[in-house]
């Protein structure tokens, strides 16, 4: 079998028996033996997050066995290895990859691995066993050799985001592509990787970045419906866009621990248009609001930066009275939640904050500056 192949690229096809690659009638052919065998440094291990830093496995291989008919040429790079991991019941039907390049060892440390882990979906706090085996890659047109398989017993946590919100940028948002000046999201109490945004949305494209301003780290369309992409640099290539099909209120919810968005129509209808709506605490007596600001856009998302110079407690009030007030979700110290009528005071530690609150759900997030 015989592919065209630039010298200096050296990808070749592998199979089990002669292979040949030409270019303008020149030639490299290349003998391909049996696959790795790989070794890892444990058998049983148990993710710290406190040790995030610190290496926790290692898995190691012997070079691809090539014999190349040009030793004349260099053939760094001509393999690119890719580690293989998979659930004992799934047994490599869709692994999730991990890409080592032409090194033969890969040391992981407790958070690489952990977030690894964590995109299979393994409970955490629970030894699973995992199945991890070697696909050298030589070119998108070989027929695939694999290592050996080794099984593992792997102890995850759960990996929250570090972050609090993510941002909506696109055409169907407020301020269109205008970045920094993307629309912060709120993070859900009961799964800290789903952030969601209901409100109204213009008919046209969406995506999501994790810090105004920048353009990566990224989420966008993997060409799916509702399949997400991600862009971790700049250098990466960037994902497509989701759609909005037409103007309206909406439910945007974006899931990074699945990868997965769903936009879902949302029924505004006879949804209270507060006149003002602001911050209430000990900073003004108790006995009067801050107020937050909104816009013709968005006329329940709510938004403010403000400094506390101390340590305090606060909640959301129309200005009126107390007859409609929000306070903390399920943890008062959290600075993002969902909260309800009468709720709890929401615990703030001193700091500037842009605080965004939205009244058709209860959520808030607490932006530390």
């Amino acid at each position: 079998m015989k592919i065209w192949l630039n010298k200096l690229s050296l990808l070749c096809l592998m199979s089990l028996v002669l292979v040949s690659c030409e270019k303008d009638e020149e030639q490299v052919n290349v003998t391909v033996g049996g696959a790795p065998t790989i070794t890892a440094s444990a058998s049983e291990v148990v993710l710290v997050e406190a040790q995030a830093e610190e290496t926790a496995l290692t898995i190691s291989w012997n070079p691809m066995d090539l014999t190349w008919s040009d030793p004349s040429v260099s053939h760094s790079g001509a393999v690119n290895y890719i580690l293989q991991f998979d659930t004992e019941g799934d047994n490599f039907a869709s692994p999730e990859e991990f890409e080592i390049g032409s090194s033969q060892e890969k040391a992981f440390t407790h958070g690489e691995l952990n977030a690894l882990l964590n995109r299979m979906e393994l409970e955490p706090g629970k030894a699973s066993t995992v199945l991890v085996r070697l696909f050298p890659h030589l070119g998108d047109n070989q027929t695939p050799v694999y290592s050996n398989t080794i099984t593992m017993s792997l102890t995850p946590w759960l990996d929250k985001p570090k972050f609090a919100t993510v941002y909506m940028v696109g055409d169907a948002t407020k301020n269109g592509w205008n970045n920094p000046g993307g629309t912060p999201m709120f993070r859900s109490e009961a799964n800290p990787f789903l952030f969601t945004y209901t409100g109204y949305l213009k008919a046209g494209a969406l995506k999501f970045v994790q810090k105004d301003g920048l353009w990566a780290p990224q989420w966008g369309s993997d060409g799916t419906a509702t399949g997400v992409a991600f862009r971790e640099t700049e250098q990466d290539p960037d994902p497509g866009t989701f759609s909005v099909a037409a103007d309206g209120y909406y439910t945007a919810a974006l899931n990074l621990r699945n990868n997965t968005f769903t936009l879902t129509p949302y029924n505004a209808a006879g949804a209270t248009a507060y006149s003002s709506i602001g911050l209430i605490g000990p900073f003004t007596d108790w006995s009067s609001i801050i107020p937050m600001e909104n816009s013709t856009f968005n006329p329940h998302y709510w938004s403010l930066e403000h400094t506390f110079t101390e340590a305090t407690e606060m909640k959301f009030r129309i200005a009126e009275d107390w007859s409609v007030n929000w306070g903390a979700g399920a943890d008062q110290a959290a600075i993002y939640g969902k909260g309800s009528q009468n709720s709890d005071n929401i615990k703030v530690a001193a700091g500037t904050y842009r605080i965004i609150f939205n009244d058709l759900t209860g959520n808030y997030v607490l932006i530390k500056k």
